[in-house]
């Protein structure tokens, strides 16, 4: 009896043991279930207090990464800039055909330009003068420089130059008064060759430079006065001559009343009526012999 007993006693054991046992299992898995959601949902929760999933919370973008939002388009390299090309220099421009005119005696006129140039030489470097420039074998004991161009070449190419004559000087036969040359103001110009054997520069400077004047009054003031067409002598034969080929002078200072150039202020060449004033500045000009140009331009009236 006792022994029955003690065997449904046990056999109550073991039934409840495995009860209980189940029960603790059941209760664990559902615990350990519970907690794994627990853990996959423990994000926090979003703006209408859901809970969003770590997943979820790593794949969303980062605030201001619009890189996971936008597509990214491939960087735009611009083209780099083509070098500019060098600008090609400007060719010297061409003498124009006919714009310089030579004549004979070395004379050269460049056409329209107000600008005649001929060849000379100096005659004196000291004392009194009554011309500046006149022809070989007339006036070269009172001049500054000689040349062999002839004044009516020098008058021609002063013509082609776009200069126009006035008149020589003369006198009013009532009054017996002197009448001044008129004409275009021109500026005279001497120059020399550089004194170097491969001088590109010549020396140059103004006539009225190395002209004094006795009074020390202003500088002598030229004029285009052109000189006189007169007829022939019998002597000649028939028809005119030009009266500066027959005196020498192309640029005047006493008052001849032929000179192709002629200074304003009429003086007479005689002594007695005006004494000479116009003398060469010591120590200006090269030595007798020294090769010039002599450079004939129209020019402005000086002030």
């Amino acid at each position: 009896m006792s022994t029955c007993i003690s065997l449904k006693g046990r056999l109550a054991s073991v039934i409840a043991f495995r009860l209980a046992a189940g029960f603790l299992m059941a209760v664990c898995s559902s615990q350990s279930g519970c907690r794994s959601e627990e853990v996959v949902r423990s994000g926090p929760p979003d703006d209408d207090g859901a809970v969003v999933s770590a997943e979820a919370e790593q794949s969303a973008p980062a605030a201001g990464d619009r890189s996971s939002v936008e597509p990214v388009s491939p960087a735009v390299t611009e083209p780099e800039p083509k070098p500019k090309p060098k600008p090609k220099p400007k060719p010297k421009p061409k003498p124009e055909s006919g714009r310089i005119v030579d004549l004979d005696g070395g004379v050269r006129a460049w056409v329209g330009q107000r600008r005649v140039e001929f060849p000379g030489m100096i005659s004196l470097d000291q004392g009194w003068l009554e011309v500046a420039v006149c022809r070989r074998g007339s006036r070269e004991h009172e001049s500054i420089v000689v040349t062999d161009a002839m004044p009516s070449v020098v008058h021609a190419a002063m013509l082609l130059a776009g200069l126009t004559p006035g008149t020589p000087a003369t006198y009013d036969e009532e009054t017996r008064l002197p009448i001044p040359p008129e004409g275009p103001v021109i500026s005279i110009e001497l120059r020399f060759a550089s004194p170097e054997p491969d001088g590109e520069d010549p020396t140059s400077f103004p006539l009225v430079s190395v002209i004094e004047d006795a009074r020390a009054a202003v500088a002598p003031v030229w004029v285009f006065a052109g000189s006189l067409v007169r007829p022939n002598p019998q002597s000649m034969g028939p028809g005119e001559y030009y009266a500066a080929d027959y005196a020498g002078t192309v640029v005047g200072l006493s008052t001849f009343g032929d000179e192709v150039v002629a200074v304003e202020e009429v003086r007479s060449p005689e002594s007695g009526v005006d004494p000479p004033v116009w003398r060469i500045r010591p120590g200006v000009l090269p030595e007798i012999d020294t090769p010039v140009t002599v450079v004939l331009r129209g020019s402005a009236r000086p002030e």
